[in-house]
């Protein structure tokens, strides 16, 4: 823990960071002897032509992302009243023998009703006997 670091005295950094004596008086020679004196015009390329395929393919795309909006919205959107007044019109029409055979099933609806009503009148008169007898029979 207690280690002694040789730290360079002040003068031995300050060689560190210094400049060899004359490195900034030939520096320009030096950097324009690496430039060559004249440099070739580069020919410029053409830029390639735009198909018109390329140039008309973002405005296909966006018709394309409206019609499937527009189908999307259509599939999805509750029906208007025209459209309901053709489904009613249709299931309106009806042939006398289903109004007899709806009428037919209510009736027997009914009768089993009827039966259920008698069967529950006796369940609660039984039940009625059976409280009064628990009442006398307490007192």
């Amino acid at each position: 823990m207690n280690k002694q670091t040789n730290l360079p005295t002040p003068a031995e950094s300050r060689g560190h960071y210094s400049v060899p004596e004359g490195y900034f008086d030939s520096l320009e020679e030096r950097i324009m002897a690496k430039i060559p004196e004249e440099t070739p015009e580069e020919e410029v390329a053409e830029a390639p032509r735009v198909s018109l395929w390329m140039r008309l393919r973002p405005i296909a795309y966006m018709a394309a992302m409206f019609v499937a909006m527009n189908l999307i919205f259509r599939a999805f959107a509750p029906k208007t009243a025209e459209d309901k007044s053709v489904a009613t019109a249709q299931t309106e029409v009806s042939s006398e023998d289903e109004y007899a055979n709806y009428y037919a099933d209510y009736g027997e609806r009914m009768t089993a009703v009827a039966g259920y009503d008698s069967y529950y009148n006796a369940l609660l008169s039984d039940l009625g006997t059976m409280t009064n007898t628990s009442f006398t029979t307490t007192r």
